[in-house]
């Protein structure tokens, strides 16, 4: 690596405000020096790590400034500020390089076993400023295989994707052999969009093809080379993805693909993106967004148009469109909301999965399973069995409030109790609850629909939302009858929601009760059990999580690592992270008194012993369920709880239930 590599990266850092001119000249002088002195062993350390170090930017902002600029940027340093691999694992790959002929850097590393396949198609794809592609049978062009030979593709590590008016987009392990690209458009008489993918992926559907060639039955079922017709009728919306009367259009296959890969990645969301020149392809997994594939521009069109007609949607409306269908797929009943919105470059697409199996809903809905701790969970229960009083959930969306909702119901669920619930929709059915979905072109209000069910002499209510000042009163008037209602508001924190709750109406409830609890929480990714490591966090994430004194030397802390059961991700599954405030007499007042929001914090914290969501999130990092960085991550933090603070044993003791006083 030399300096005049990095002033290229530093020139882009300036160019995008990162650094200032000072800053680049101040570590690039440091590199000089460390470089010049024989004794020191420490390795090279690239200009973007050493960034990241100093807080200039995050390492999701220096990836997008590398994939901006990405001629700029070498592989090895590339794979360093991605956080790939280390310096030392580039200088040893570098070091065997020059003893190898022909072998390239990212082969070298794959091989060491210090660099995944998947990573680096990831880098290359940055690099080169190529998409990236999971290749499977269903996205291949079976006659190009003929045409160009099924040993040559072997060989060579291709697969031919699609025809369309721009040429033949051809999957490839090495998109930059002029030999290869030469080769292939000579034969298929056009050009060759080169996409990415890696030599094992190619290889995989290529023998997979050759068996289905020979009539043998798939190897491996949970092989990420499925089947062409490995189900006889695939459903969406009561139809059948591939119609009878006609072949196999490459859109049914491309949507047979999208639906049985999420679910075997266990994705909620399927996003469809059309960009400039590729068709995005993304799935939510635990929360976070993952790039699946990348696909030809053309497809775009046909395959959004087909996902319509599934879903029950006008292929001629361009206006956002929703609509919600059953599907049947890799034999599970599957519930499927599909949400349309234009575009600059078209229309993009947002695909919700949910599984309507009885054991999926037996794991989610279950107090026991969501991910309270035990402190919290048996706080939580004692105020579910509290007579009457006002539960409330908040969290921005996506953070588990419906599902937190549904264990609630679950858990109070006995005979001797009438449960009515108004929701806006029904997510799920509860043998032995009355459950009412309410819609805006229902006859009445969302308010009226709240206050019938008071005059059907019910036990306990639960309110889907609360977010319009008439459901707020309405909820509020069946509280004061003398119901247990259970609720969900959109907010930040607990806190903030009283506040909020109060100016919108709550303040008549808080005047005659103070039987409130205010639920707040956060979904977070839980660590993989298969490959999570021992791990050293970073000392300025527990000052950012607003905890003191805490030496990470003294305690034992998991990261992710990256496996073949997580996809290589490090995180499998999610939990969520809580923050349980219980309304005294000391809060009631601060609240009726108008006080500021840091005020009523502090009294939550010294007078209802309230345990924060960054404390709660560390118990669960000490105890290897997730990552500290996944904590710091989503916690909400407030500055306040800095001026009553606890010590690392302490919070442990506490959020396990082990302090008598926070009971």
């Amino acid at each position: 690596m030399s300096t005049s590599d990095s002033l290229k990266l530093g020139e882009l850092l300036i160019q995008e405000g990162y650094l200032s001119p000072e800053d680049l000249k101040k570590m690039l002088e440091e590199q000089r020096v460390l470089q010049s002195i024989p004794d020191v062993h420490k390795p090279y350390k690239p200009l973007g790590q050493m960034c990241i170090e100093r807080r200039f930017l995050s390492p999701e902002e220096l990836q997008k400034v590398l994939k901006k600029h990405h001629k700029h940027i070498l592989l090895g340093e590339l794979l360093i500020n991605m956080s790939f691999i280390t310096a030392a694992q580039l200088e040893e790959a570098l070091k065997t390089q020059k003893k190898s002929l022909g072998m390239k850097l990212g082969e070298l590393l794959v091989e060491a076993e210090a660099l995944s396949e998947h990573h680096l198609v990831e880098a290359l794809s940055i690099q080169l400023d190529i998409p990236r592609v999971f290749p499977a049978l269903e996205l291949i062009d079976p006659p190009f295989i003929e045409l160009f030979g099924l040993r040559y593709l072997e060989e060579e590590h291709c697969l031919p994707m699609h025809r369309d008016a721009r040429g033949l987009t051809m999957i490839m392990a090495d998109p930059r052999n002029e030999g290869v690209l030469e080769y292939l458009s000579k034969t298929a008489a056009c050009s060759i969009n080169p996409v990415l993918a890696s030599t094992s992926a190619i290889r995989n559907v290529l023998q997979e093809y050759q068996r289905q060639q020979n009539g043998e039955s798939e190897a491996d079922t949970d092989s990420y080379a499925p089947t062409l017709y490995a189900e006889d009728h695939p459903q969406v919306g009561g139809v059948d993805i591939y119609p009878e009367d006609s072949q196999r259009r490459q859109e049914d296959k491309v949507v047979h693909f999208l639906l049985k890969s999420a679910l075997k990645d266990r994705a909620n969301d399927i996003h469809i993106e059309p960009l400039e020149n590729s068709l995005r392809i993304r799935y939510r997994i635990d929360g976070v967004l993952h790039h699946k594939t990348d696909l030809p521009r053309d497809l775009a069109a046909p395959l959004v148009s087909r996902l319509k007609e599934l879903c029950g949607l006008s292929t001629q409306a361009t206006e956002p469109q929703r609509n919600r269908v059953k599907a049947h797929l890799l034999e599970k009943e599957l519930e499927l909301s599909m949400a349309t919105f234009p575009c600059h470059w078209g229309e993009i697409v947002s695909l919700k999965i949910k599984e309507q199996q009885s054991n999926v809903f037996e794991r989610l809905y279950n107090l026991q399973h969501i991910g309270f701790s035990p402190l919290y969970l048996r706080r939580f229960q004692e105020q579910l069995h509290q007579p009457g009083g006002l539960v409330i959930l908040t969290g921005p969306a996506l953070s588990g409030k419906t599902t937190s909702l549904y264990a609630a119901i679950r858990y109070l669920n006995e005979q001797n109790r009438s449960i009515i619930t108004a929701e806006n929709p029904v997510e799920h059915l509860i043998t032995g609850t009355q459950q009412s979905s309410w819609t805006p072109d229902a006859t009445g209000s969302y308010a009226d629909h709240i206050r019938a069910m008071g005059f059907l002499d019910p036990d306990i209510l639960m309110i889907s939302d609360i977010s319009t000042p008439e459901a707020l009163d309405a909820t509020v008037e069946l509280a004061l009858s003398g119901a247990k209602v259970l609720t969900a508001y959109p907010a930040f924190d607990g806190t903030g929601a009283l506040l909020k709750l109060s100016k919108m109406g709550l303040a008549d409830y808080l005047i005659a009760s103070n039987q409130i609890t205010v639920l707040s929480q956060r979904l977070i990714r839980r660590l993989c059990p298969h490959c999570k490591q021992p791990h050293t966090p970073d000392p300025h994430l527990f000052t950012a999580l607003g905890l003191v004194d805490v030496d990470p030397q003294g305690l034992a802390f998991w990261g992710p690592r990256g496996c073949d059961q997580c996809q290589q991700r490090g995180y499998q599954g999610m939990v969520a992270i809580h923050e349980l405030l219980v309304i005294n007499e000391a809060i009631r007042e601060a609240l009726l008194e108008g006080k500021p929001a840091a005020s009523i914090r502090g009294i939550a914290r010294t007078e209802a012993k309230l345990v924060s969501m960054a404390e709660d999130g560390f118990y669960k990092a000490l105890e290897g369920i997730t990552s500290l960085e996944e904590v710091r991550r989503m916690a909400f933090v407030n500055e306040y709880d800095a001026q009553t603070p606890w010590e690392a044993e302490e919070i442990r003791a506490i959020c396990a239930g082990l302090q008598p006083d926070f009971f």
